[in-house]
Order: C-alpha cells, then sequence, then structure tokens
C-alpha cells in the first residue's frame, strides 16, 4: 500500500474530464495544473463545430485556479472544422497526435514555453500552410523561416506543412513530420539530411516525385507509404545504402535486394529479392504489377489498399505472402499463387471485394486467419493437399462463396480444419483441364473430376482400341492430372471385306508405324477389294498366312506404301493388285515357288528402283518367273535383316558388300577400318576427320584409286560401304580412332558374314587378273574395264 500511495501522491489528486467553457480538461488538485482534453474520444464529432479554439493560460473550477500546461493525447484529433488555434505560454507540452488529421488547421504557432511535442502532433493536417515556433524557444526552431518544427539540438524536423522548405542544417526528417500532408506537391531533400523517419511521407498523396540524396544512410518502414500520385521516386548515384537501379522509379536496399517503396510508375527489377513491407500501400494509382522470379518474399501490407490494381502477376520463386499483402485491393479480380508458395499470411487478400478467382499452388502448406475474408465476388476456392493448416475465418463472409473444394478423400481432414463448413466439397474441378480426342470411337471419363479419374475409351464396330497417344495400351485407363494434358484414343481397323464363302477377313492397323497386318481369315478364292477402307497413308504392308489371294487394285494408288510382306499361302496376285504404288521399295515373298502374279499386278511400280526378296532356294525360279523376272535386283530374303553390332560399331553386311557404322571422336583426326578374310588383310581404307576417304589399299593383285567419296555422317557416327565382298563368306574388321600423333585411341573389331544370294551384285570382286581401275567422276566412283565403264554396284554407264 505504501508503493501505491506514493504514486498517487507524485501524480496529484485527478478530476475527470471538465468542461469548463468551450474545452473540456483534466484538472490535477494536488499540483493546481490543467490539460487539455477531448471531448468524445474515438469519435468523429470531437469538439463538433468548434472553428476556433483560444487555450487560456488559466481556469477556474469551483473556486480553485488551475493554471493550462499540457494540450494533451489527441485532444483536437478529428477536430475536421477547426481553422485556428491559440497555444498560450503556459502550455509546456503538446501530446502524442494532440491535432491530428485537423485538416482545415490553416496556421500554428508554437510558443517558447513549449518543451515537448509528442508524435503526430500534426499529422494529417493537410491544410496547414503555416507552423512557427516563436524565438526564444531552446527546444524547437523554425530556422530561415522553413514552416516547419525542429528539435534545435538534434536538427530533427519534426513537422512540416505543404509550405515547408527543408533548412540544409536539418540532418533527419522524423517520424510522420509530413504525414497525411495531401497537399504537399513537391519536397527538396538537401544533401545534409542522412536519415528519413516511419512514415515521414506516409499518405502525402499530392506528392508526384522525390529524389532521395547520396547523404541519405536510413529509410524508416513506411516513410513514402500511401503517396498515390507519385511518378518518379528516384535516388541520386553515389548513395551506398539505396539505389533505384535500371530506371526502375523505386528505392531499394542495395545490400539485400529489397524493394523497400514504389510507384504507380514502378518496374520491379529482376535482381529484387523481396517486396519490403508497405512498399505500395495506399497506392490508388497502380493498375497492374509484375513480381519477377528473382522475389522470394512479399511483405505485410506491401500492396495493401491498392484500389485500382486489377492485375498482378506473381512470380514463381515466391514463397511467402505477407500479412495484409493484398489487403483491400478492391478491383483485383483474379489472381493465381504459384507452386513455390509455401505460406498465405493473415487477411493477405481479405475485403478484395472484386475478386472472383483465385488458385492457390499446390506447394501451399499454411493459410492465414481471414485470408480471404470479404471477398465478396468469389464464387468458388479450391484448396490443394498440400495444405495442412487453414486460419481462423480464413473465407468468412465471402457472400458469394458456394463450394470450398478439397482433394478427394481429404473432407474430414478440411472440415475439421475450416471448423465443420457447410460449404466443403471433395470433388474438387481440377486448376487443369483434359481434352480428349477420339477418332471411331469415344471415350467417357466423370464430369466431376478429383485428381484421378478413370478413361475408358469405347471403340465403334469394326474397330478396336490400340493405344493413347502417349503409348500407354491399359483401357481403362486410371491417370493423375498433374498438368493440361491432351490425349488420343487411337482405335484400329477390326475387320472388313467378306467372300461368297460368307468369310471375314480380320485385319488391323498400326497407327504409329502405319503398318497394315492381314491374316488368319481363311481361304480366299475370290478378289479381296478394300477400296476407300484400306489405309492411304499406310507405309508397310504384311499379307499373313492363309490369306490365298490378293484381289484387283487391292492396293492401288496408295503412294506411301513402301514395303510389302506376302505370305507363303498367297497363290495369287490379280490384276493392278499393286497398281500405281509408285514408292514401292521392298518386296518380301515368302512363297517357295513364284505366286501367280496377273501381269498388270505392279504396274505403276519401279522395278528397277524396287527390291525384291525371296527365299534362298527360290532365287532362280523368281528370276524365271512371269512378272517376277521384270524386278531387276533379286536377293535372298535375310539379307537385310542382317545386321550385327559389336563394340559400338553396326555392320550392315550383303551380298557382295558390308555397311560399317562407327562412333566419332572429338580427340581423333584420322579412321583407319581394315576388313580380313581368313587371317589376312582383304583392304585397308583411311578416313580423315571430316569421313573423307584418304586412302585405300587391298589385298595384292587388286587395283585402288586414292579417291573416292567420302563417309556419311549418320546420327550414330560415320558411315562407309565396302564393296568387292564374296558372298556368304565371314570377314573380320578392325576400326581404329587415332591421334594427331597417328596413335590409336579407340579400337573396335569383329566379325561378319555376307549374305548368301550367290549372284555378285558389285563389280569389286572382279578376278584378280582382271584388270580394272576406280575413276572419281562428279562425285561418284566408277569402275573402268574391258573398255567400259560401271558403277560401284556393276550397272554398265553409257
Amino acid at each position: 500500500m505504501l508503493f501505491l500511495f506514493a504514486i498517487v501522491a507524485s501524480v496529484g489528486t485527478m478530476f475527470a474530464s471538465t468542461k469548463i467553457g468551450d474545452l473540456y480538461y483534466n484538472l490535477n488538485a494536488t499540483y493546481k495544473t490543467a490539460e487539455v482534453t477531448y471531448e468524445l474520444k474515438y469519435n468523429a464529432n470531437n469538439y463538433k463545430g468548434l472553428t476556433t479554439a483560444n487555450i487560456p493560460a488559466s481556469v477556474t473550477y469551483s473556486g480553485t485556479t488551475y493554471s493550462v500546461t499540457s494540450i494533451g493525447y489527441e485532444a483536437f484529433s478529428d477536430c475536421s472544422g477547426l481553422t485556428s488555434v491559440t497555444i498560450p505560454n503556459s502550455v509546456t507540452s503538446i501530446g502524442d497526435w494532440a491535432f491530428s488529421r485537423c485538416a482545415g488547421l490553416t496556421s500554428v504557432t508554437i510558443p517558447n514555453s513549449v518543451t515537448s511535442i509528442g508524435n503526430g502532433a500534426f499529422e494529417g493536417c493537410s491544410g496547414l500552410t503555416s507552423i512557427f515556433v516563436e524565438a526564444g524557444n531552446t527546444i524547437y526552431d523554425s530556422r530561415d523561416n522553413c514552416n516547419a518544427i525542429i528539435e534545435t539540438a538534434s536538427n530533427i524536423l519534426i513537422a512540416g506543412c505543404k509550405n515547408t522548405m527543408i533548412p540544409n542544417s536539418v540532418t533527419s526528417i522524423g517520424s510522420s513530420a509530413f504525414s497525411g500532408c495531401s497537399s504537399l506537391t513537391s519536397v527538396i531533400i538537401p544533401n545534409s539530411v542522412t536519415s528519413i523517419g516511419n512514415g515521414a511521407f506516409y499518405r502525402c498523396s499530392g506528392l508526384t516525385s522525390v529524389t532521395i540524396p547520396n547523404s541519405v544512410t536510413s529509410i524508416g518502414d513506411g516513410a513514402f507509404e500511401g503517396c498515390s500520385g507519385l511518378t518518379s521516386i528516384f535516388v541520386e548515384a553515389g548513395n551506398t545504402i539505396y539505389d533505384s537501379r535500371d530506371n526502375c522509379n523505386a528505392i531499394i536496399e542495395t545490400a539485400s535486394n529489397i524493394l523497400i517503396a514504389g510507384c504507380k510508375n514502378t518496374i520491379i527489377p529482376n535482381s529484387v529479392t523481396s517486396i519490403g513491407n508497405g512498399a505500395f500501400a495506399f497506392c490508388s494509382s497502380l493498375t497492374s504489377i509484375t513480381i519477377p522470379n528473382s522475389v522470394t518474399s512479399i511483405g505485410e501490407k506491401a500492396f495493401y489498399n491498392c484500389s485500382s490494381l486489377t492485375s498482378v502477376t506473381i512470380g514463381n520463386s515466391v514463397t511467402s505472402i505477407g500479412e495484409r499483402a493484398f489487403a483491400y485491393c478492391s478491383s483485383l479480380t483474379s489472381v493465381t499463387i504459384p507452386n513455390s508458395v509455401t505460406s498465405i499470411g493473415n487477411s493477405a487478400f481479405a475485403f478484395c471485394s472484386s475478386l472472383t478467382s483465385v488458385t492457390i499452388g499446390n506447394g501451399v502448406t499454411s493459410i492465414g486467419e481471414y485470408a480471404f475474408a470479404y471477398c465478396s465476388s468469389l464464387t468458388s476456392v479450391t484448396i490443394p493437399n498440400s495444405v495442412t493448416s487453414i486460419g481462423v475465418g480464413a473465407f468468412s463472409n465471402c457472400s458469394s462463396l458456394t463450394s470450398i473444394y478439397v482433394p478427394c478423400g481429404e473432407m474430414a481432414r478440411f472440415k475439421q480444419m475450416l471448423n465443420n463448413d457447410s460449404r466443403i466439397n471433395d470433388h474438387a474441378p481440377l486448376p487443369y483441364t483434359i481434352t480428349i480426342n477420339a477418332e471411331h470411337g469415344n471415350v467417357t471419363y466423370p464430369q466431376t473430376m478429383c485428381d484421378d479419374m478413370s478413361l475408358n475409351a469405347t471403340p465403334d464396330y469394326g474397330y478396336h482400341f490400340v493405344q493413347w497417344s502417349d503409348g500407354v495400351t491399359d483401357n481403362p485407363r486410371a491417370i493423375e492430372l498433374t498438368q493440361d494434358i491432351t490425349l488420343t484414343a487411337e482405335f484400329a481397323y477390326d475387320r472388313v471385306g467378306t467372300c461368297g464363302k460368307d468369310l471375314a477377313l480380320v485385319w488391323s492397323y498400326d497407327p504409329t508405324n502405319k503398318v497394315l497386318t492381314i491374316g488368319n481369315a481363311g481361304e480366299f478364292t475370290e478378289n479381296m477389294r478394300f477400296g476407300v477402307e484400306a489405309p492411304t497413308e499406310m507405309r508397310e504392308l504384311v499379307i499373313g498366312n492363309n490369306v490365298t489371294a490378293i484381289g484387283e487394285y487391292a492396293f492401288a494408288g496408295i503412294s506411301t506404301l513402301k514395303k510389302v510382306t506376302i505370305g507363303e499361302s498367297v497363290k495369287t496376285i490379280h490384276n493392278n493388285a499393286f497398281y500405281n504404288c509408285v514408292n514401292l521399295e521392298t518386296i518380301f515373298n515368302y512363297r517357295p515357288t513364284p505366286t501367280n502374279a496377273y501381269s498388270t499386278a505392279f504396274d505403276g511400280v519401279d522395278k528397277f528402283e524396287c527390291i525384291l526378296y525371296v527365299l534362298p532356294n527360290s532365287i532362280d525360279m523368281y528370276k524365271n518367273a512371269s512378272v517376277w523376272r521384270d524386278f531387276y535386283y533379286t536377293y535372298a530374303i535375310g539379307a537385310e535383316e542382317a545386321t550385327v553390332t559389336t563394340n559400338d560399331v553396326t555392320v550392315e553386311p550383303q551380298d557382295n558388300a558390308a555397311t560399317l557404322t562407327w562412333p566419332t571422336s572429338n580427340e581423333a583426326l584420322s579412321y583407319t577400318i581394315e576388313i580380313t578374310k581368313d587371317g589376312v588383310v582383304f583392304c585397308r581404307l583411311t578416313f580423315n576427320a571430316n569421313g573423307q576417304l584418304t586412302g585405300i589399299a587391298f589385298a595384292p593383285g587388286r587395283d585402288g584409286q586414292s579417291m573416292a567419296p567420302a563417309a556419311l555422317m549418320t546420327a550414330n557416327g560415320l558411315q562407309f560401304t565396302v564393296t568387292g565382298l564374296d558372298s556368304n563368306t565371314q570377314y573380320g574388321y578392325n576400326v581404329t580412332a587415332n591421334d594427331a600423333n597417328e596413335q590409336p585411341i579407340a579400337t573396335y573389331s569383329g566379325s561378319f558374314t555376307t549374305t548368301s544370294e550367290g549372284v555378285h551384285a558389285g563389280i569389286d570382286n572382279t578376278a584378280v587378273e582382271q584388270k580394272i581401275t576406280k575413276i572419281l567422276h562428279n562425285g561418284e566412283v566408277l569402275i573402268l574395264r574391258d573398255g567400259k565403264t560401271y558403277t560401284i554396284q556393276g550397272v554398265e554407264v553409257k
């Protein structure tokens, strides 16, 4: 009790707020002092109707006279009708926010008795044109007729007005010094200033441009917050603490790369890593902003009350969105929160009344209290599975919100977090779209989709499902959507055509490789005809076993057809069956005895270019059979499939030649190929790094020229065809990659066997005693023998 008594004794006996004349006072009976106080605290009607406040030096109450020594906390705050005030020399202190937001006040004179002025004492006095400290005051002054209050000892400017001219002797602009001075249109900050306090120019909406001198080393929080008219904000060159890089119209902390103040013309540089607290707050003229990928965090109130902001792009490196970061952005209609974001702060998007669409990335783990409260236009929202906590009232007072979608099967977890909110629905419309295409069939899937779904492809009659366009063959197919996707269900012909015995021809089509396969159809004694139903884009045709005939015009005019395989059961090929298949390259016929081909069966096929492959023992019969003998080249089946791959070298043997493909090396300057037979070098070839043949040598008795075509560069390396080999013979090979000193850096070896047709297709294997000469003519190697000229394949050149 003694302790409490001591406090009472020091403070003195206080009377409750007492009205004396036009004003209210707190009276101290012990010290006989009075403090001017408010009429109605926190009420816009404080001193309603009062236009002039003539504060007396003393007041009398109940016979006792009190000296008026102070103007209390918020005494005249929000007294919008007050136009003038007289402060007597008895007053020694003016409390915090004593005259805040007295917009009609035009002039103030601080008497020389005042020794203490509180924070924001004249904040928001937008009509002030004159603010003056009487001469003789030892604590404050208004030097150089600057229209401001300056702490004499510290040189801090603590209060200014629209006519303030900051003297060169001022070293600091104090907190809230010009706060709410909406009529301030320009300000020159001299080089003497080293610091600008918190909220120094807060809500100076008429200010259009600011230049920060290179002397400034400290700028407080929200120093330029709410300067909605700013079009230019610039830091002078040479400032080591702040910069305005890339002419960005913003203030950036140089060392931390934090943007601390921006304006409606700001373009955020890619080097910025954070948007500071209140950086754009109350910037009502800002309409759109792009936050680059360099930014990792958006600070508290960063874009608070940017009422004209309609569009914001948040970069995919942002991990956190601070409290009230976009609150009261009443024009913002949609926002996409990228997957990089893990936390959405309290009230981050509260009161965004035009927000109709929000996409929450699947990296978000926490949504703060009232994060989307009062977003009255929001109709639905989808919460990703990654979310582990949702704050109280996150979606409160969203009057149009009917559905809060959560991932499938997560109803219980999210209802617990959202206090059993009845709007929760677990059939979430995905943030991704699925587009399904199908020809010759259709695909069904749930119309209300969750994260995963089942696709079911159903073919039309006469078709069957083959695969999806991404190669998956499952049907039905389970799919989980993690991105936008387009799929095509691919179907193939199932059955087509009939014959006199009412048998169906079974056939299938591989659309990826464009191969039509026909078979297992029983015996066909009548013509089969595909007509317009044949796949005209096909490249390969396989006629399987048990098919006995190919009908007239069956595949006529299919210009894409390159390869045909005819099964052993096919006895007859009718007229014009392959008419005008102009690009047909190979025919494989497995029937041991020549198939009966009508005279026009292959009309229009280039029989000089198209190679016929038959069984090895059937070559002579086909070369003498009608129609088949018209094909210039007839080889044994198996030659084109006898590819050998050993130690990274691929060898494709033919009857009298072999094509070698070997890997290249950046270090190699030359390559050597040796072909051996029975352990003896048959020929030796040398190539430079570009694949040009620079040397060739045959075994004794053979001639060769040093110049020859270059090797072909393929995806697998250099490729060259060695001719002059014997059919059905085993050869060895050695391939060496050599460095600049002709030392081997890589070697490959193996063997291969040429095919067994038995008739030489080339001319390099001419008997030793015959004299041949190789020449290079127009880039082609030709053979001279017996006065005639041949290609390397043995075709005479006229």
